[in-house]
């Protein structure tokens, strides 16, 4: 009876990894297409059973965390060779990968927060939860520029256009996300552009330097084996 639970197990995660090769670029073209109905199907997901969310699409963390494993595989061909190796905890894959995971979701964390707060919203696992599956959505183009743009920009000592380009994928992404930000905290505050704008603009003011100083201060010290 275990032996065939097991095999049912394998049987469902088989198909579940399958299934990414069709779905995981389906979810991330309707996101780039249609961005604020992407977050809405996010958020009006989960009122169905379990079993019937996300029958269409890969549900927002997954996607995340596909998207980094992806941009992981993909660093190892567009990284300079010149760029030092990571040592210490990070030199492990599984390691690297969840303190990526970790750090980029401050960004749906943020703006999850900063949703529910212009909703006038009572901060609960209930209410947090479609805020923060909706902003994963949003996150990965975000991250998927932010890391191909680095990775890009890290050339810069071999080819200056390298350097521009990333520069560019950068600059595209963040507007991109700003404006996403920004028409979806709108609609779904029901308040005006011009302070939804702002609202974006300070939490972006926010979000992207802690984010970097955080991932700066973990990921040395985790490079050199100290303990925070």
């Amino acid at each position: 009876m275990d032996f065939m639970k097991l095999l049912k197990s394998i049987e469902e995660l088989l198909y579940e990894l399958v299934s990414w090769v069709i779905f995981y670029p389906l979810t991330l073209w309707r996101i780039i297409r249609d961005p604020l109905g992407s977050l809405a199907y996010a958020e009006r997901e989960l009122q169905d059973p379990e079993e019937q969310q996300y029958d269409d699409a890969v549900s927002p963390p997954i996607l995340l965390l596909i998207s980094l494993g992806v941009l992981h595989v993909l660093g190892t061909f567009i990284t300079p060779p010149t760029m030092p190796e990571t040592t210490g905890l990070l030199a492990d894959v599984r390691n690297l990968l969840a303190f990526r995971a970790i750090a980029f979701s401050f960004f749906p964390l943020t703006f999850g927060l900063v949703v529910l707060t212009a909703r006038r919203a009572r901060i609960t696992r209930s209410t947090f939860k479609p805020a923060f599956y909706s902003q994963c959505y949003a996150t990965v183009p975000f991250v998927v520029s932010i890391s191909i743009g680095f990775s890009l920009a890290a050339w810069v000592e071999q080819s200056l256009a390298a350097f521009f380009w990333g520069l560019a994928v950068l600059s595209l992404g963040l507007v991109w996300y700003g404006i996403v930000q920004t028409r979806w905290l709108a609609m779904s505050a029901k308040i005006r552009k011009r302070w939804a704008g702002l609202i974006v603009l300070g939490a972006l003011l926010f979000a992207i330097p802690f984010f970097f100083l955080v991932a700066a201060v973990i990921g040395y010290a985790m490079s050199t084996g100290q303990v925070l």
